[in-house]
Parts: structure tokens; C-alpha cells; sequence
């Protein structure tokens, strides 16, 4: 998400508008999930995607006529039709995208500019802080206009809601649970003494949207061989914040990884042992020999990782758990790596063994029902 408003701030840097899609909420099937987003420009052209076919085709159209008459709308895409040869593809769900004009001469008023808005998200994200983008979607209490937007930060600060609106505590807390639960919704904002007359049960005071700003998952690739190189061009694609760490200067050096958001070339251990192990962080551990893989997993082990996986065959990943066990580390430690490496592609040349460990990564991130190579009783490495 860093690297979507970065782009957009680049536009806006460049004097050029911008409309922005988002799915703001999905019924049944759809090609995407809440939260993706797309950028339209005036000539037609899309940075991203909402799910392609004939639904982005709508939303593309729909985007074009915000860019030049101005409001901004709700775009609903309706995929139940009925499946024949002369219909066009459908999933079978109805999502609504809201379609929103980010303008570089944005005057000031309710909320934040555009400018406003993509400098305190990139500032956030830069930070590292968690935040949360709320977005006015609809509802009756129209002195917050479509497309009024407002940053809460994870400490309560807010910037770009009226101080004095009786819906900001309501704001600031619905907010808040968007950042404890994770994931970007829809809600509705009514004032607790709301006049009956006024709201209608289809219509809540605010209908707002709420995107949660996380930090992007960090991809750590221990080993900056020949392997090294594709996963972190894939890495980047699955929006990964992706580090590479050899000993080696030869190898760790932005000129081989330009891809890389950081290239360290220094001692595997020293580094490891200070280095910020998170829930948000993958670690792929595909160095030139298991002494190096040892090294780095008595760093990193039972620090709460999201996953760490270790490049090699059986017998030589079993060998590696077995001196961990030797030096203290208990079984349920050393069970939690994933050795071999990757989902059981057949995978042989370097790029293809990239794939396997990336498809790896994302059946984890997703919930994926694909069993890894490491947890299946078969012979072999990726």
C-alpha cells in the first residue's frame, strides 16, 4: 500500500489528476478483495487493478466521468449474471468500489486535501506507523461531504476531522478496531442521540470506509546467491519490503538487487542478532552452506517470526534441526522452519525454485489449503 501512494503522490507531484478505485465492500464471489485499488487517469491508463474483465471495464468508465465532471461515487459491479457462451465472465458476487478524484490544485476544505492526504500516508508508512484512512463513503450527515477524508494515527491523533463533530470519538474508536482486527471495512458512524427523522435504516449518519495502513510484510533473504535474485524481484510483485543479507560484497550490492529496499553486506550472525523480528516478517534462509543456515537460525528462532524457511535436501535441513536440538533449542522450535524450503512445484532451476518458495509464502499469508514440501512425508527438496 506504501508503494500505491507513493505513486500517487508522484502524479500529484507531477500536476496531474488522478481517480482512485477501491473496493469498499464484496458480497459472494469476486475477483478481489476488499481493499484493492486501482488508479485511473484521464487517457484511460490503470496503475493496479480491481479484478479485470468487464467489471473493471465498468469501473474504468465510471472513473473516467469522476476525473471530469467531479463527485465522487459508488461504482457497484454486479457479478451474479447467468454463465453462457455469448456472457461475459462472471464470479458470481457483487462488490461496491468507490471511485474518488485526487486533485493536484485541491482547495482546502472538511478534511484533507489530496496533497494532505498521500503526504501524511507516505510520512505514516515511512514512520512505520500504523494508521488508518477513513474515507466518507455516504450517509445523511452531508456537512462531511463524499470523499472526505480523515487520518487516525494508532495513539488516537487525528488529522483532517472536525474537533468539534460529535462522530469523532465514534470515529477514533471504530478506527481503532480496524487497526486491532487487521483488515479494512465499511461501517456506519450514528450519533448516539440521533434524530429518527433524519436517518433511515439503510443510511447511517456516516457511511465511511476505514483502510488500514499496516506496515508492508517484510521479506527477508538470507544468502544472496543465485536464488536470491529472482525471489526478491518476485517478493517485490507480492508487495513484500524485501532485505537481502550475505556476507559477501560481491554478491549483497544493489547492482544485483535494484529491486531490493535494502541490500546489507555484513556479518550474517552479528547482523541477525540484532535485527527487528516481527509477526510481519518472512525469512528465507538460502545461504551456501548449513553452518551459515545454523548461524542464522539460532538468531532468529523463538523470536515470533511469520515464517522461517531453510533452502536444502532432507537430510541436510534434518541434520542443521538435529545440532539446534543438540545446542538447547527444543523440537517445537525446530519443527517451526520449514525445510525443505517451498511447495512441491518440481521446481529446478533457480527461478523456478523462487516460485515455489514464493507460492510458499503467499499459501501462508493467505490461509492457502497447499501443503508444503516440508510438511509432507516425501523425499526431496524443492
Amino acid at each position: 500500500m506504501k508503494k500505491f501512494y507513493e505513486d500517487l503522490k508522484a502524479l500529484l507531484d507531477d500536476n496531474k489528476a488522478a481517480a482512485v478505485a477501491t473496493i469498499i465492500e464484496s458480497k459472494g464471489a469476486t475477483p478481489r478483495e476488499v481493499g484493492a485499488k486501482m488508479i485511473i487517469l484521464d487517457e484511460g491508463q490503470m496503475l493496479g487493478t480491481v479484478g479485470g474483465g468487464c467489471g473493471e471495464a465498468q469501473v474504468l468508465w465510471d472513473a473516467v466521468r469522476v476525473l471530469r465532471q467531479g463527485p465522487p461515487m459508488i461504482s457497484r459491479v454486479d457479478l451474479t449474471g447467468e454463465i453462457n457462451d455469448l456472457s461475459p465472465t462472471n464470479c458470481g458476487g457483487i462488490m461496491d468500489v468507490f471511485i474518488d478524484r485526487f486533485r493536484p490544485d485541491e482547495e482546502k476544505g472538511v478534511g484533507l486535501t489530496a496533497r494532505e492526504t498521500v503526504a501524511k500516508l507516505t510520512e505514516a508508512a515511512t514512520k512505520g506507523t500504523p494508521a488508518v484512512l477513513a474515507t466518507v463513503v455516504g450517509g445523511y450527515a452531508r456537512r462531511l461531504p463524499l470523499g472526505s477524508k480523515a487520518l487516525i494515527l494508532a495513539d488516537g491523533t487525528v488529522h483532517g476531522f472536525p474537533e468539534t463533530d460529535p462522530l469523532r470519538p465514534i470515529l477514533v474508536a471504530k478506527a481503532q478496531e480496524a487497526l486491532g482486527r487487521g483488515e479494512s471495512w465499511r461501517v456506519g458512524l450514528e450519533l448516539p442521540d440521533v434524530s429518527r427523522g433524519q436517518a433511515t435504516a439503510d443510511e447511517p449518519a456516516l457511511d465511511v470506509y476505514l483502510e488500514v495502513m499496516t506496515l508492508p510484510p517484510q521479506l527477508v533473504i538470507v544468502g544472496a546467491g543465485h536464488i536470491a535474485v529472482p525471489l526478491a524481484k518476485i517478493g517485490k510483485l507480492l508487495d513484500f519490503e524485501v532485505t537481502v543479507l550475505d556476507d559477501r560484497s560481491a554478491f549483497a550490492n544493489p547492482q544485483r538487487f535494484p529491486e531490493a529496499d535494502h541490500v546489507i553486506a555484513a556479518n550474517i550472525e552479528k547482523t541477525l542478532m540484532d535485527f527487528p523480528v516481527t509477526p510481519n516478517a518472512y525469512f528465507v534462509l538460502v545461504t551456501r552452506g548449513h553452518q551459515l543456515d545454523e548461524e542464522a537460525c539460532r538468531c532468529i528462532l523463538g523470536k515470533g517470526a511469520a515464517y522461517i524457511g531453510m533452502i536444502g535436501s532432507r537430510r541436510r535441513t534434518r541434520e542443521v534441526k538435529r545440532h539446534l536440538i543438540e545446542q538447547g533449542y527444543n523440537q517445537a522450535l525446530t519443527d517451526e522452519i520449514y525445510a525443505p524450503i517451498g511447495l512441491d512445484l518440481g521446481a529446478e532451476t533457480p527461478g523456478e525454485i523462487a516460485v515455489a518458495i514464493a507460492a510458499e509464502l503467499v499459501n501462508l499469508r493467505r490461509g492457502g489449503r497447499v501443503v508444503p514440501l516440508s510438511r509432507k512425508g516425501k523425499e526431496g527438496a524443492a
